[in-house]
């Protein structure tokens, strides 16, 4: 690998760039603004506002979001994502 990568995908992916001296610290910074994405809250839609128009507006419903960034990322929990980028910002 040459630098940082553009996209980090899994957990495993955070766990490695955490034990590389260069980059844990960016690392780090990553996990904590994926612990600030708020995507608890999602929104669908349910019917169109006019049949005859299905490309119009539609009727939404705001739902519980399924699949988090943070659970496609493989993290348990949300507090798994903050206590791995704390553990390098506090120096363990």
């Amino acid at each position: 690998m040459r630098g940082y990568p553009k996209y980090i995908a899994t957990k495993q992916d955070y766990e490695n760039l955490l034990k590389m001296p260069e980059f844990s610290k960016q690392a780090a910074a990553d996990l904590e603004a994926l612990a600030k994405v708020d995507t608890a809250k999602v929104t669908r839609a349910i019917r169109p506002v006019d049949e005859a128009k299905p490309d119009g507006e539609w009727v939404t419903e705001e739902i519980t979001n399924p699949k988090p960034e943070w659970k496609r990322k493989g993290f348990d929990t949300i507090k798994m994502v903050t206590n791995a980028a704390k553990e390098v910002t506090d120096g363990k």
